[in-house]
């Protein structure tokens, strides 16, 4: 890490990578590696500035350094004095990269950090064929963990021989893994108190003069933690302090709002309570969030109801009272439907009493096309046409 950097000073570094060239394809076109790789980095580059022009660049969440326990043949529990923990977390890094830190890491706080490629198994496995390395002894009781963005190449493929074969064993990597690079370093990166902080004090403030675009000369790191090491010089882990040089970047992940807190569930009246049929009456929708829309006020069955259109009502907030002027003919059960302009939709039962509902035509019809039942005889006492 450069620990003279300034970014305070107003100097200007080029990002990596800054492309702002995109292929255009034709039919028979012949493509090679380059434009296709062209058009991967055009979007990953438009990506990273995008997050480090308009998010900024810091711990978004998570990505917690902790301590790590022990248990001894006793199964008593005690602290390592020189490893640390780090947690699960998703970080955006300076130039605009995504660090997604999958798995929880542990870092021996006497190495110059691990790292790793997001997607991996979870395991903190020893490299088999390499011993562990040890820094020298830190001269300071400060160190920091920090984190930034890493790129590894992996799954090689065998390449098609080009000429006589005598290079038909030669194998390239075909893809390329996002990775991290967990590092133990001695100073806190001095970009972390270039900016203003937000505090849950202080408001964000618009306004003011055009501010210039931020740079990259604050190099790839990201700060996640401070230990203190005990003074006596005996390298065990005094303190670990998650704040003082953590970067945490604004995230709008748990800001949100439901429509249920502002707008309520409408509400049916009737004039006059209860509806009786054939006579007109007004049926009363209140609400908050209704519109003027006839198709959005349904009456089922819709046999033998007239509805007029809706009109607004006086009330001391417009817009939230809507009157139907209704004539319904039969008395029988029916539903009200009513569709607010957000499309929620809300289903009311009316009954309405009086008069019987008429005979339909069918129902007409078959009564009409009964015999009539003939009179019963009269008896008589055995003489023709005498009583």
């Amino acid at each position: 890490m450069d620990a003279n950097s300034n970014c305070c000073g107003g100097a200007t570094t080029v990002c990596d990578s800054t492309i702002a060239e995109l292929p255009r394809y034709y039919p028979r076109q012949l493509i090679t590696p380059d434009d296709l790789t062209l058009e991967q980095n055009y979007f990953r580059d438009r990506m990273r500035r995008h997050n480090r022009l308009l998010h900024g660049w810091g711990v978004v969440c998570g990505a917690l350094v902790c301590p790590v326990t022990t248990q001894d043949a006793n199964g008593v529990t005690s602290f390592s004095p020189c490893q640390v923990q780090v947690q699960p977390g998703y970080v955006l890094g300076p130039y605009g990269d995504e660090i997604i830190l999958d798995c929880p890491r542990t870092v021996d706080l006497r190495t110059s950090g691990v790292s790793g490629v997001t997607g991996e198994p979870c395991i903190d496995a020893p490299d088999p064929w390499c011993t562990q390395v040890f820094t020298p002894p830190s001269t300071t009781n400060t160190l920091y963990i920090a984190v930034k963005y890493t790129q590894s190449m992996a799954r090689p493929v065998r390449v098609q021989p080009v000429g006589c074969g005598c290079d038909d064993t030669a194998c390239e990597y075909s893809r390329w893994k996002d990775g991290y690079e967990i590092g133990v370093l001695q100073a806190c990166p001095v970009c972390n108190a270039c900016d203003p902080r937000v505090t849950p004090t202080r408001n964000i403030e618009l306004g003011g003069s055009i501010p210039t675009c931020p740079d990259c000369t604050c190099g790839p790191w990201v700060c996640l933690a401070q230990v203190t090491l005990s003074p006596d010089g005996s390298g065990g882990i005094q303190q670990i302090d998650n704040i003082a040089c953590r970067r945490q970047v604004v995230s709008f992940a748990k800001l949100w709002w439901q429509s249920a807190d502002v707008l309520s569930t409408p509400a049916v009246t009737y004039t006059p309570d209860p509806l009786s049929a054939g006579s007109g009456a007004t049926v009363t929708v209140t609400g908050n969030n209704l519109d003027l829309v006839p198709a959005h006020y349904l009456f089922s069955p819709a046999a033998g109801v007239t509805v007029q259109s809706p009109e607004w009502t006086p009330s001391p907030t417009p817009g939230t009272s809507v009157d139907l002027t209704v004539t319904v003919a039969n008395a029988g059960n029916y539903t009200l439907t009513v569709i607010t302009s957000d499309c929620s939709t809300y289903i009311f039962p009316i009954t309405v009493v009086g008069q019987s509902a008429p005979m339909t035509a069918v129902q007409a019809r078959v009564s009409s096309a009964r015999p009539t039942p003939k009179p019963a005889a009269k008896k008589t006492n055995g003489r023709s046409g005498k009583a």
